[in-house]
């Protein structure tokens, strides 16, 4: 299996998150298919280790993920889910449902890797291509389950935080204008920027060889939302510590302490944007 280096790398700390989540008895997410998948890995990727603070977050946060995208799956007949750096992610096979339209997509070398472990089917597409390299945009207008009545759940998990502020607005920017015609849903992944400041004391990435650093983050809501595109409307904002309160140990508490809470967790952040409606005049 091809050595991984940089960013494509970390995409190893979830799969083993999840794969070590299975063996609980009372799991946070039950993963079957990320276990077999880690127990199939080369040996030296086994060197790659995840904290068990990550651990409980990345579990939290692939249900909280899970259930937001049910639930649009559910209400929405016309949606394209698009999953942006998607790694090893189970998302879709956990979903075992052919129906859902769907589309993962990476840089090449973690697509080749994912390649060797997923198949692409006549709903589910696999896209080898940076988030940066906007002729992805394309290629989604080129699958053949989009149309112009499509609604569109844009996945960004452990993603934007190794991206700084200005390269995360031009991608959403760039998203909402090539997508403006249609609703679109962002379920993002943010850290804090008290974690951003602090990516060499996180346990599970500063071990990566090449170390890659987290660039964004935010604190307090009202700082996202001042660098966000205009109608683009944040609908929900889910931390990680309102989650398997005993789980988290002592560190739970901080669920209780706002300034605490803000800073020492992840969270989920759900935006929506929807196009003008046109006005007609007699």
């Amino acid at each position: 299996m091809k050595r991984l280096d940089g960013i494509p790398e970390s995409m190893l700390i979830p799969l083993i998150a999840r794969a070590k989540e299975y063996e609980y008895e009372k799991p946070i997410i039950k993963d079957a298919l990320s276990k077999k998948i880690f127990d199939g890995l080369d040996d030296i990727y086994k060197n790659v280790t995840c904290d068990d603070m990550s651990q409980i977050g990345i579990s939290i946060r692939s249900v909280i993920i899970d259930s937001v995208t049910k639930r649009l799956i559910k209400d929405n007949k016309n949606l394209i889910v698009i999953n942006i750096g998607c790694g090893l992610d189970t998302r879709f096979q956990r979903f075992n449902n052919e129906k859902i339209s769907w589309i993962d997509l990476d840089v090449p070398e973690s697509i080749e890797i994912r390649k060797t472990f997923f198949k692409e089917t006549d709903s589910y597409k696999m896209i080898a291509k940076s988030m940066l390299d906007y002729s992805w945009i394309e290629d989604v207008i080129n699958y053949k389950f989009f149309n112009s009545k499509s609604n569109i759940l844009f996945i960004f998990e452990g993603v934007l935080m190794y991206f700084d502020e200005s390269v995360m607005t031009k991608l959403l920017h760039t998203i909402i204008k090539k997508f403006g015609d249609h609703n679109l849903t962002f379920a993002i992944e943010f850290c804090s920027k008290t974690i951003a400041n602090n990516t060499k004391r996180h346990k599970s990435v500063s071990k990566l060889s090449s170390q890659p650093v987290f660039k964004y983050g935010y604190n307090d809501l009202n700082e996202l939302d001042k660098v966000l595109p205009n109608k683009m409307k944040v609908i929900n904002e889910y931390n990680y510590f309102d989650y398997h309160k005993k789980r988290w140990g002592l560190f739970g508490y901080c669920r209780y302490i706002p300034y605490l809470k803000k800073r020492l967790n992840n969270k989920i952040v759900i935006m929506e944007y929807k196009p003008a409606k046109l006005i007609t005049h007699n």
